[in-house]
């Protein structure tokens, strides 16, 4: 019984085909974006909204091998939401308190806690379908992250150097962050190869899981139950 397994990671497989081809037009146009393009980004997230709904309905599939390895990518995903809130936070308060300005310190805490939200999400992602693929799309799994965590580096280093811009924008109240998306979108365009390796190894292992019902629908016809 793999249904909402399957269904989630064929919405899964969506959304990284999804991603990956806005992230080539990204790098293709140098990070800029035609008119509602950006609104592409929604629907990968939609879709890995939807897919992870469909993982949790389907309890009752999993065996102990696949809950360990969910509760591990739970874990992870837990500690790249709280870099997450860890930036917010910080920006939050230095913009409360601007006698503090924009030390070493904390750029690097920003650019590393944005680093790290960014990086949790394919860490998450390779976790999930670790154990259902062959080695060679464990091997892509692996690729995907070590790339993701190069390209997250560089997001984390820019994010970190426009800090103070970043701060006085937010409290002169103008909000003109239009030098900043550019650069960033670009570099993120750059992730297109992790989200194809990921679509890859989800592919893989969808066929995995389609082979595993297909052997226990055997076993079921073969010996059905009272025999």
């Amino acid at each position: 019984m793999t249904a909402n397994l399957r269904v989630s990671l064929t919405l899964l497989s969506i959304g990284f085909a999804t991603e990956g081809a806005t992230e080539v037009y990204a790098l293709l146009s140098a990070g800029s974006f035609l008119p509602g393009t950006s609104l592409l980004f929604l629907l990968p997230a939609v879709l890995a909204l939807v897919g992870i709904i469909f993982l949790l309905i389907g309890r009752n599939e999993w065996d102990e091998r696949h809950r360990a390895r969910l509760r591990r990518a739970n874990q992870i995903f837990g500690l790249s939401l709280l870099a997450g809130f860890v930036a917010g936070v910080e920006v939050a308060l230095l913009v409360v308190y601007p006698g503090i300005g924009a030390p070493l310190w904390a750029e690097v805490l920003f650019g590393t806690a944005v680093g790290a939200f960014l990086l949790g999400t394919f860490v998450t992602y390779a976790q999930l379908v670790f154990h259902l693929v062959t080695w060679g799309s464990k091997v892509a799994l692996v690729i995907s992250s070590l790339w993701a965590l190069g390209v997250s580096a560089f997001i984390a280093q820019t994010l970190a150097s426009d800090l103070p811009t970043l701060l006085s924008s937010i409290e002169s109240r103008s909000f003109s962050l239009g030098y900043l998306i550019p650069p960033v979108v670009y570099l993120a365009s750059f992730l297109f190869l992790s989200y194809f390796l990921l679509l890859a190894a989800y592919l893989d292992a969808h066929v995995t899981v389609a082979r595993r019902r297909a052997t226990w629908l055997k076993q079921v016809v073969s010996n059905p139950p009272g025999h």
